[in-house]
């Protein structure tokens, strides 16, 4: 049972400084992401989970409509500013989605792209 104890309390003082990064990391996280492409008048909601690795950003985003799955292709982190990119299909064809933000006070906002149309979003942490 010591021995047990001893392992337990060395796995939580090396997780620790881990758990502590990434609190204070303003981008890693869960995040709700509401969108309008500005044409249509047509909104959307993504719940993103974000992984920061140096100015690198992964992760994914689920569309809160079809609970489809898009793993971001490519995200970067530089000072205040983040993109990120996954990739979408509609009927048959796919595309990128782009997105450029800029973090203030814990939110996100900028704009996306898709080939021939531009949008808008926001986002806040859960």
């Amino acid at each position: 049972m010591h021995r047990f104890m001893t392992i337990a309390a060395a796995s939580l003082t090396l997780a620790t400084p881990s758990l502590a990064r990434a609190a204070d990391d303003p981008v890693s996280g869960a995040w709700v992401v509401h969108g309008k492409v500005e044409q249509f008048a047509f909104t959307f909601i993504l719940n993103c989970s974000f992984e920061r690795h140096g100015d690198r950003l992964g992760g994914v985003c689920v569309d809160d409509g079809t609970n489809r799955r898009h793993p971001l292709t490519a995200g970067t982190v530089t000072g205040d500013r983040v993109t990120f990119t996954y990739q979408a299909n509609y009927l048959l064809t796919k595309f990128d989605v782009v997105y450029a933000g800029a973090l203030k006070a814990g939110q996100m906002a900028g704009t996306f792209q898709v080939p021939g149309h531009a949008g808008t979003f926001t986002a806040t942490r859960r």
